[in-house]
């Protein structure tokens, strides 16, 4: 339950609590592949989803990728996947430039091999929507996304890059932001519950490094749907392990 305040000062509170699905960010190199089926195994019943994250994979080729991928989905056929090649502007270790990552995730798209695709917000507006619709097309459900990997923007702010998603005909949008203390971690939180007042889309919000670990485990009191972790070595600031992640986070459901 969330409170929220009338003009008049009073209290009322908000049912907004939903159950965020746990996302485990995998990646490896070749012959590190079978160590990490392994651990997914052991880890299943505390995962919902699963992010293959091209950027921080030792492959380079499409047909790599696709190998990945495809051996993911045979082996863990129940849970979706998301594919995301993060770049370093966003806090990834990716270095395509804006065409070439335009290259890279319609090639992914056009294999058919995924459910989800992260797209960055910041992409070139043309090669961004014309992914979009590609995955649209395709029937793959699309998470645009937006990192800010040293500051908090204002609320005002945060709410209008929600708002800028939201018209982008998206199934998931998501804000991660770097919180200096927790009025930070607050803010992006009322950001999220303000946005899924007036929205049937799934909201994503982050706040990362150690101060942020909060936004992890009660997002979804604030509406937030998603929520990332590992189960090895974290591929974002502030992430937890699985197993951890899903005790602590029945506090707040």
């Amino acid at each position: 339950m969330v409170y929220i305040y009338n003009e008049d000062g009073g209290n009322v509170m908000e049912n907004v609590n939903v159950k965020p699905k746990i996302v485990v960010t995998l990646s490896a190199a070749k012959n590190q592949w079978d160590d990490l089926y392994k651990k997914i195994e052991d880890n299943e019943l505390y995962i919902d989803i699963i992010e293959y994250r091209a950027d921080l994979c030792d492959s380079q080729e499409v047909p790599d990728y696709v190998e990945d991928i495809k051996a993911l989905k045979e082996k863990f056929n129940r849970l979706p996947l998301i594919f995301t090649y993060r770049t370093r502007g966003e806090g990834g270790q990716g270095s395509k430039e804006p065409n070439d990552y335009y290259e890279l995730n319609k090639a992914i798209i056009e294999e058919e091999c995924i459910d989800i695709i992260d797209i960055e917000m910041l992409l070139y507006e043309d090669l961004r929507d014309e992914l979009i619709q590609l995955a649209r097309a395709k029937g793959i459900q699309v998470l645009v996304s937006h990192h800010e990997m040293e500051h908090t923007p204002s609320l005002k702010e945060l709410k209008a890059l929600y708002q800028h998603m939201q018209q982008l005909n998206v199934d998931y949008s998501k804000l991660a932001v770097m919180p200096e203390d927790g009025r930070d971690v607050l803010k992006l939180l009322t950001a999220v519950y303000e946005t899924k007042q007036d929205s049937h889309h799934h909201i994503v919000g982050i706040a990362m490094g150690e101060q942020g670990k909060l936004s992890r485990l009660a997002g979804g009191a604030f509406g937030s749907d998603l929520t990332y972790g590992h189960i090895g070595q974290e591929a974002a600031p502030g992430q937890l392990h699985v197993q951890q992640l899903k005790s602590l986070m029945e506090i707040y459901q």
